[in-house]
């Protein structure tokens, strides 16, 4: 007995193993091969929003920590930004004479990207100094208007100051941009192996299940990108992972953690705390008094416990910025932000509602190839289509015999309501690659409910009749008053 335990202890260390090597390699491929293909067409490298947050990134790193990104040894980059832009022949004559290479000019920057030894950049820079009002070391800018003063406020920056370390200590390079994010891929992978393990028992529904989760085209896409949604996707995972073994008050500061990458993570915190309330309310004694005041405790500590945090890790953008700036604009003004419609109009990258996510309706356009096919912030709709679809029609058995389905559903739909919560009071500039946060959610359920539930009659019984005496509650008082 005790070598057949063994043996599955290294089939499954094994298993984990290759789920990861093959993650790291899917994502890392994407990511080449995104880079690769703005090289040929002679893009920045960004891809979609990166423009933001690596830019915000990289400014951080220079004017927040005063320090500069790693570039190639031989050469020196840097965008250097003009309160008003000599003359081009001047330009391409100072960098003859000094041996560089004017590589863009910015428009809309008002900026020049130039290469060269770092001397000579310096002394060009210096030749200039009338004219010059900022200079950004590492990859070029996009051309966008203040970019080289953006630090993304309205986002928290733990994800950017990740992205700023990999700038320091690997290089300023899209593709090392993207490492923190392929590895946040990559270990959710992981973790969803390791739920739906814990959960149903079975090693191929968790091969399965983490295999969907790994291809499933929104992952691919999101893992491969520097965005910031990938990080929510993580810590949900994480939160679920505590909460199946009742660590709920972990699982909440998990998703409160998390919530310093990007504040959508704090949604999952709507179900977490109504998990720790109920708790506390079945100790003593079932008590509904108990439950409402523990609900509101745990709201106000939840609320104070984030905001402690994000002062915390964000202590280096306020003594940049100021405090009274900071929470202007980190706090006041990132909630009215998020609470509000950004943009209307022809020229805005399209906006969704949450329920569409589940549909592949109004997915955002990430990427457009050279050939012309789009690369979309959309997962394999028909499955999650039906899982939440499953998950609704099984949303009974929550009160029932199987708590760990439950805890899927309380997670999943607690999640869903934040958003769709944020989009009723007018945060309607929701886009389709947040969704990513639900993707180990919709397989996780799936393989529960194809492995726990669909194989037990009188469970798929118990939930039609829960759902049948529900409606029929419904159309009496609706035609018999």
């Amino acid at each position: 007995m005790q070598a057949i335990s063994k043996y599955k202890r290294v089939v499954f260390i094994a298993i984990l193993t290759i789920l990861f090597a093959i993650s790291i390699y899917i994502y890392s491929s994407i990511a080449l091969d995104l880079y690769k293909l703005e090289v040929m067409r002679g893009g920045g490298g960004y891809v979609t929003d990166e423009v933001w947050y690596v830019s915000a990134s990289r400014v951080i790193l220079v004017k927040v920590f005063k320090l500069e990104p790693k570039q190639p040894v031989s050469v020196y980059n840097a965008t250097v930004v003009f309160k008003v832009k000599p003359s081009t022949q001047q330009l391409l004559s100072l960098a003859r004479e000094l041996n560089l290479t004017i590589n863009t000019e910015l428009r809309n920057l008002s900026a020049i990207y130039v290469s060269g030894e770092r001397n000579s950049v310096q002394l060009f820079i210096k030749s200039l100094s009338d004219s010059v009002v900022d200079v950004i070391p590492g990859w070029i800018l996009p051309d966008k208007q203040d970019i080289n003063n953006f630090i993304n406020w309205e986002h928290p920056p733990l994800a950017k100051y990740l992205i700023g370390l990999i700038m320091y200590y690997i290089g300023d390079y899209p593709v090392y941009w993207r490492i923190p994010v392929i590895l946040t891929g990559a270990l959710t992978v992981v973790l969803v192996f390791l739920i739906v393990h814990k959960i149903t028992g079975s090693i191929l529904a968790s091969l399965i299940t983490s295999i969907l989760v790994l291809v499933d085209p929104m992952s691919r896409a999101l893992f491969s990108i520097a965005l910031l949604d990938g990080y929510v996707a993580l810590f949900t995972t994480i939160a679920l992972y505590l909460t199946i073994q009742r660590r709920y008050r972990e699982a909440l500061l998990t998703t409160l953690i998390g919530g310093c990458f990007k504040a959508s993570a704090l949604f999952t915190t709507i179900p977490l705390i109504i998990l720790v309330a109920r708790e506390d309310a079945v100790s003593r004694g079932r008590s509904v008094l108990v439950f409402i005041k523990s609900l509101v405790k745990y709201t106000a500590l939840s609320a104070i416990l984030y905001t402690s945090l994000l002062v915390i890790v964000s202590i280096p953008v306020m003594n940049y910025m100021g405090i009274t700036q900071w929470f202007n604009y980190a706090l006041i003004g990132a909630v009215k932000w998020h609470a509000s419609t950004k943009c209307v109009g022809a020229g805005c990258p399209i906006s969704s509602a949450p329920w569409d996510w589940f549909i592949g309706l109004n997915s955002f356009p990430l990427y457009i190839y050279p050939d012309g096919s789009v690369l979309y912030a959309s997962g394999f709709y028909p499955l999650w289509s039906l899982s939440l679809i499953l998950l609704i029609l099984f949303t009974p058995l929550l009160y029932t015999r199987e708590r760990v389905y439950g805890y899927i559903v309380l997670l999943f739909l607690g999640t869903l309501l934040g958003y769709i919560g944020l989009w009723i009071i007018g945060g309607r500039s929701q886009y389709s690659f947040y969704a990513v946060h639900f993707t180990p959610l919709v397989y996780i359920n799936l393989a529960f409910i194809f492995t726990k539930i669909l194989p037990r009659e009188e469970l798929v019984r118990e939930a039609l009749g829960q759902w049948i005496r529900v409606i029929s509650d419904i159309i009496s008082k609706i035609f018999l008053t």
